[in-house]
C-alpha cells in the first residue's frame, strides 16, 4: 500500500474532527469575485457538510445565485503552524436540506453546534448542505492529492455498524433506558419518552417525545464494542455535567 491510500480515510477523519470551515462562495457584490466567511458546519449521515445560513447573509444571497463553492478546513490543533497541519479544500455545490432529512440534519448540527439552537426559533436560518464533487487534501509532506468527493461520502446502510445498529438501539431502550434520559437532561433538553434510534461510526440519534437529539461519539467507532466504551464514556461526562 502506499503513502497516500489512506487519504480518504484522512479527509474523513479531518471532516469529522473539526467543526469550522471558511466558505468561499461566488460574489453577487462584487461578480465573479470569491467571498470568504468563517463558517461552522457539521456533517449529514452521507458524510456531506451541512451549515446553518441566515437569508440575510452574503453568502446566502451568492448561493442561490450561484450554488457552487469551496469549503476549507484546517486543523485547529496546528494553529501555531497551519502548514504543518492537516487541511482540505471542498468544491461542490450548495443546496437547501430537504424537508424529509431536516429533522435529522437538525439533530446533527446542534450535536456539533450546541449554540445555535436559538438561531432555529427564527425564520432567518437555514439548513444547507453541501455536496463535495472534489476535494485537495494536504495530508502531510509528500501527502498531496486531489480526490473525487464520492470517496469521502458516508453510506450508513453499508457502515461497519450497519449490521449491529438494530440491536444496539434495542438494547438501549429495552436495559439502558435511564441512560438515554440523563444524555437529554444533561443536554439541558425534555427526556421524555428518549429512545436511542440509530448509531453510526461517529454518533448516535435519541428521539423524545418533542425532539429529535444527536449526541456525539469522541473519535469514529467501528464495532460495537467501541459503541459501548463511548457510550459509556459520554455517559460518565453527562452524569459529571448533572453533578
Amino acid at each position: 500500500m502506499s503513502k497516500n491510500d489512506d487519504l480518504p480515510d484522512a479527509a474523513r477523519a479531518l471532516l469529522a474532527t473539526e467543526r469550522t470551515g471558511v466558505l468561499s462562495t461566488i460574489s453577487v457584490h462584487r461578480s465573479g469575485y470569491p467571498y470568504g466567511s468563517v463558517t461552522p458546519y457539521a456533517l449529514s449521515r452521507h458524510g456531506q457538510p451541512i451549515i446553518l445560513i441566515s437569508t440575510l447573509a452574503a453568502h446566502t444571497k451568492n448561493l442561490l445565485a450561484d450554488p457552487r463553492a469551496s469549503l476549507f478546513i484546517g486543523d485547529r490543533a496546528a494553529a501555531d503552524d497551519p502548514q504543518a497541519g492537516g487541511r482540505v479544500s471542498l468544491l461542490g455545490v450548495a443546496s437547501r436540506v430537504p424537508e424529509s432529512e431536516s429533522r435529522d440534519a437538525r439533530a446533527r448540527y446542534l450535536a456539533r453546534q450546541p449554540q445555535a439552537r436559538g438561531y432555529f426559533q427564527t425564520h432567518d436560518f437555514q439548513l444547507w448542505e453541501f455536496s463535495v464533487e472534489e476535494l485537495r487534501l494536504i495530508a502531510g509532506f509528500g501527502r498531496i492529492a486531489w480526490l473525487d468527493g464520492a470517496t469521502i461520502r458516508r453510506l450508513p446502510e453499508k457502515g461497519p455498524l450497519a449490521g449491529a445498529a438494530a440491536e444496539i438501539c434495542a438494547h438501549m431502550n429495552d436495559d439502558h433506558g435511564d441512560a438515554l434520559q440523563t444524555f437529554c437532561r444533561a443536554a439541558d433538553q425534555d427526556a421524555s419518552g428518549a429512545r436511542m434510534v440509530g448509531v453510526d461510526g461517529l454518533g448516535f440519534d435519541v428521539e423524545t417525545a418533542g425532539d429529535r437529539l444527536r449526541f456525539d461519539f469522541p473519535a469514529e467507532v467501528t464495532t460495537p464494542d467501541q459503541v459501548r466504551a463511548a457510550i459509556i464514556a459520554l455517559l460518565k461526562e453527562a452524569r459529571a455535567r448533572l453533578g
